[in-house]
């Protein structure tokens, strides 16, 4: 039978959105709810809880299944997951945790993945066959889709753009290493920025923002301070940008591709990160600099649940025509 809806989840490090969605994309209903940080089977009961929330009333037969993208990698034949920067959810069996109270099939794959594939069906890359997708959040994440298909390496652990190293003596990165792209880009990157800047008496639309108290500064108040016209805070932003724009010149020379999608929620939400890794592309990439196009993500925090989804949708209909 085929079955008209799946449950997408999306697991970030700030949040959890879960949505029940149409085969054509529609999110019939959606929870949210933010991430527990007390440890990995709070974050498994979250994710259980938002599951039935969004999926009560409808008939077993109706759902093809739950997608869930996590901010790790995952194996992705065997559904484990290897590492994990921002969560506690290294070695811990989600998939079982989950199906063990839903009694449905589960899916598992890395967040950045499940944006791309949400923005190549029903977004900003729809018809694109080869893009990058780039989510700027709590961490950085990505994913490369060649020829139409999500590259995810010999194992699944491929596409980890934010770990990429950007600077040899650069920073620590939350996953240990050092110069990566997450450490330039991260929520907690642009942050301890922001403090360092509000506790100089130029930041001030910075320092009111986080109600006078530098230490409180958070990512989003230096994406609203620059859009007040916040010069430390544009400075910031600049910055990050250009760090961007420097891995992707490496990633547009290697690949050559049609389009590079930006979201998460500070993807999103910070336009001048993105214009100036435009422009770092436009001045140091090569030939196929002329090729690839820079686009905000076109469907917000949806991506997420919306690829989510869609990848349940895949895995229960290759399940089908096995049994056919």
């Amino acid at each position: 039978m085929r079955a008209s809806y799946a449950v997408g989840v999306d697991v970030g490090g700030t949040r959890i959105a879960a949505g029940l969605v149409e085969r054509k994309g529609r999110i019939v209903k959606e929870a949210r709810a933010l991430t527990p940080k007390n440890g990995p089977f709070a974050i498994a009961d979250s994710i259980i809880d938002l599951i039935e929330e969004v999926s009560g009333g409808i008939q077993r037969s109706e759902l093809a299944g739950i997608g869930i993208g996590l901010p790790a990698q995952i194996d992705f034949a065997k559904q484990t997951i290897e590492f994990c920067t921002n969560l506690p959810l290294a070695g811990v069996d989600v998939r079982s945790l989950v199906m063990s109270r839903v009694k449905h099939d589960v899916v598992l794959d890395n967040d950045g993945h499940c944006a791309g594939i949400g923005e190549s069906r029903f977004g900003a890359a729809k018809g694109v066959r080869d893009f990058v997708m780039v989510t700027l959040g709590t961490g950085v994440g990505g994913a490369l889709f060649l020829s139409g298909e999500p590259y995810r390496g010999a194992r699944g652990l491929g596409g980890e753009i934010g770990h990429m190293v950007v600077r040899l003596d650069g920073p620590q990165c939350p996953c240990g290493g050092y110069g990566h792209l997450e450490a330039y880009l991260g929520r907690p990157a642009l942050a301890a920025r922001g403090r360092e800047a509000a506790r100089s008496f130029a930041a001030r639309t910075l320092r009111e923002l986080a109600g006078g108290d530098p230490d409180a500064v958070t990512a989003e108040h230096v994406v609203e301070a620059a859009k007040r016209g916040d010069e430390n805070a544009r400075e910031i932003l600049y910055e990050a940008g250009h760090v961007l724009g420097q891995a992707l010149v490496g990633i547009v020379n290697l690949l050559n591709p049609k389009a590079i999608v930006v979201g998460g929620g500070i993807g999103e939400s910070a336009p001048l990160v993105i214009e100036q890794a435009s422009k770092v592309i436009a001045e140091e990439a090569l030939a196929g600099r002329r090729d690839v196009t820079i686009v905000r993500a076109a469907l917000g925090n949806d991506a997420g649940v919306l690829g989510a989804a869609a990848l349940a949708f895949d895995e229960h209909d290759s399940r089908e025509a096995l049994h056919r």
